[in-house]
């Protein structure tokens, strides 16, 4: 087995930092009073956190004089119960202002959060249908939800603990050189040593962190899709080998998991072991400098001031990891959330697309298709075909010829491979979709039901419908009395995917959809195949009342769905073999008659 090979850590991270933070910053676009409520407070609530050590360090000075000397800081003369006081006042606006930092920040993280979601369900909803083809949808769900919550979160630890711990940093420096360079300059040493361990075992931490997600979100996607066809599952009783085969996986997961959990706790030895080290190596360095050369009440004093500071220095060690953490963590889910964002659409639209209009005529003008998916294969070879308005036509033929296709590039879930379709002679690429799409009915094969009530489903997406409009539609397509038993009527809450409709009722339900549509193209893609032979004559009457003055496209089995219809076109690998009326193709010789006498579309 090849071992994995990784990006140089400088390109991986000079990569994923700027597209982390180009994504962050239309986020802040958006939001800027709340990022900026975010950094000023962070920043405010810092030094005020910084200050208690001067007040501290001052107090102890006091104390050590026995309190009778007020000294002098800058232009005031502070005794030390003037420190407490101030003290006492620090404390009060460093709860205060942590208290708004935590809220901007986790308001800003939930800001971040549903930006990147939100972007990248537009961008499901809008990229071309074929990419469902290729990708995993439980892996694509995995990536929507928890890498875009992962992403708010990250980024809050990174920059609230980074901006938080920098400033701290910064200004307790500042005031150790003040006091003492030597002191200051060993505490600088050892804490840049520190800071160098620490991100030498971050590098590898941070490898193993990803080959973890990664494998976590390959079973994640794995567990959804399982899920999703619990019903081949436990038709075949495979339950306890669906166990085992999760246990298996999960313990993959659980060896990538053991590596980044050992890296973590040595990090965190670094971290806090040595980081907790650091100020008794300054009391001892201090003493060693100066305990032959300094009063004892100033070294006290120094001590006191030092022990403060370091200690300030010490939560900048410690937060060290956690912002780190954060930083890759951020770039990891933004990495993988770019998998969504960089898909480039197979259809192209125009900056101003143009309204169709009623629809008057269809046109297939050397028309040639080859799925995206297997583009070396051709589905459909150069086809003209004219639909014309008021006028019914169905396609037959064996599996695999196009017939599906047709309704796929009538609906513009793909472009033609060459030629183009014309609608009212204008390329189906220049129309406005959906100004184009409000104007077509589509009854497919596998009925599309959404989670949600039976009314909700019976009007999607038209919504502005009366519920009168969609029962009376109900009624039409022989789904009403149904409907009426189920314990809250068009109230009831269908299941995901219309867990709890048959295949037969998920048709009438779409059907009746179609009913309350009232579309200009009807595209029926063997919408009774579900039904039993009852209830596909009744609603095939409804069907054939509503196919009446407008354009239709069936696409069939069954003798029943055509035999009314004004054109039969039949398909075979070489494209159109024959066109006519049902009685004119069943007597002549040719591929209709042979489907018609094994009785393959009675």
């Amino acid at each position: 087995m090849k071992k994995k090979k990784f990006i140089s850590d400088k390109a991986f991270s000079k990569k994923k930092f700027i597209d982390s933070f180009k994504m962050i910053g239309e986020c802040i676009k958006r939001n800027p009073a709340t990022f900026t409520g975010y950094i000023v407070f962070t920043i405010i609530d810092a030094i005020f956190y910084s200050s208690m050590t001067i007040v501290v360090s001052q107090m102890t000075k006091n104390i050590i004089n026995n309190g009778e000397q007020a000294n002098q800081f800058l232009w005031f003369s502070m005794s030390w119960v003037s420190w407490a006081y101030v003290g006492l006042g620090l404390l009060i606006l460093i709860v205060i202002f942590d208290y708004l930092t935590n809220i901007y920040s986790a308001y800003f993280s939930k800001k971040v959060e549903i930006y990147l979601r939100v972007k990248a369900l537009k961008k499901l909803v809008e990229v071309d249908i074929s990419y469902y083809s290729k990708n995993q949808l439980g892996l694509i769900m995995s990536r929507v939800i928890n890498d875009s919550q992962g992403a708010g979160d990250s980024f809050n630890d990174f920059l609230l603990n980074l901006l938080f711990t920098t400033v701290s940093f910064i200004a307790m420096m500042v005031f150790m050189f003040i006091l003492d360079v030597n002191l200051a300059l060993i505490v600088l040493m050892i804490f840049i040593v520190l800071v160098i361990i620490i991100w030498v075992l971050f590098i590898y931490y941070r490898r193993a962190i990803i080959e973890s997600v990664d494998v976590k979100q390959s079973i994640d996607a794995d567990i959804t899709d399982r899920l999703i066809n619990i019903r081949a599952i436990k038709a075949n009783a495979a339950e306890n080998r669906e166990t085992k085969r999760n246990m298996r996986l999960h313990d993959k997961y659980d060896r990538k998991l053991s590596k980044v959990i050992w890296l973590q706790s040595l990090l965190s030895f670094f971290s806090y072991t040595f980081a907790w080290s650091l100020p008794i190596i300054t009391i001892i360095a201090a003493i060693g400098l100066y305990k032959n050369s300094m009063d004892p009440s100033e070294l006290s004093h120094l001590l006191v001031a030092f022990t403060s500071a370091t200690n300030n220095i010490l939560y900048s060690l410690l937060t060290l990891p956690m912002w780190m953490r954060g930083l890759t963590k951020l770039s990891n889910c933004i990495m993988r959330l770019n998998y969504i964002y960089d898909t480039n659409s197979l259809l192209n639209f125009v900056d101003q697309p143009e309204k169709v209009g009623d629809i008057e005529k269809i046109t297939f003008d050397r028309v040639t298709f080859n799925y995206p998916e297997s583009p070396t294969k051709k589905i459909l070879p150069e086809i003209n075909l004219t639909f014309e308005k008021n006028k019914s036509y169905a396609f037959v033929g064996e599996t695999g010829v196009g017939k599906s296709t047709i309704a796929k590039l009538l609906l513009r879930f793909y472009d033609v491979t060459t030629g183009q379709i014309l609608i009212n002679g204008k390329n189906i690429k220049l129309l406005n979709p959906n100004d184009y799409l409000d104007k077509v009915g589509y009854v497919e094969q596998e009925p599309q039901i959404l989670y949600g009530t039976v009314m909700e489903n019976l009007k999607y997406p038209f919504f502005d419908k009366t519920d009168e409009q969609a029962i009376e539609a109900a009624k039409k397509a022989k789904i009403h009395n149904y409907i009426k038993k189920l314990p809250m009527g068009y109230d009831t809450i269908l299941g995901e995917r219309g867990f709890m409709l048959s295949g037969g009722q998920k048709q009438r339900l779409v059907i009746a959809r179609i009913f309350l549509k009232d579309p200009q193209l009807l595209i029926l893609d063997e919408a009774t195949s579900a039904l039993d032979n009852v209830i596909e004559k009744e609603i095939q009457s409804e069907l054939d009342k509503l196919m009446i003055g407008r354009t239709t496209v069936v696409i069939a089995h069954r003798l029943s769905t055509i035999k009314n219809v004004n054109e039969i076109i039949v398909l075979d690998k070489n494209g159109v073999s024959q066109r006519g009326t049902f009685n004119e193709l069943k007597e002549k010789e040719g591929r209709f008659k042979k489907l018609y006498t094994l009785g393959l579309m009675k």
